[in-house]
């Protein structure tokens, strides 16, 4: 029998940066849409995970006392 067996594909390491990289760009581009809304840079990241993606016409952030406030009444 040969000692060539066939292995699973691994992404190298290089592939793998690469990818995180994007993942990251692409994260920062939809939270960037909740910052559009009114809501904070750190808020937009934070509602791409727990609403899951860019907002809907109808959501986004009110100016607040305390700071921009998520609201699904959004008319901005």
């Amino acid at each position: 029998m040969s000692d060539l067996t066939a292995r699973p594909w691994r992404p190298s390491r290089p592939q793998k940066i690469i990818a995180v990289l994007v993942l990251i760009i692409v994260w920062t581009a939809i939270a960037d849409t909740w910052a559009d809304k009114g809501c904070t840079l750190p808020q937009g990241y934070r509602f791409v995970i727990t609403h899951g993606g860019s907002p809907d016409r109808d959501q986004g952030c009110e100016d607040e006392p305390s700071g921009p406030e998520y609201t699904d009444r959004y008319y901005g």
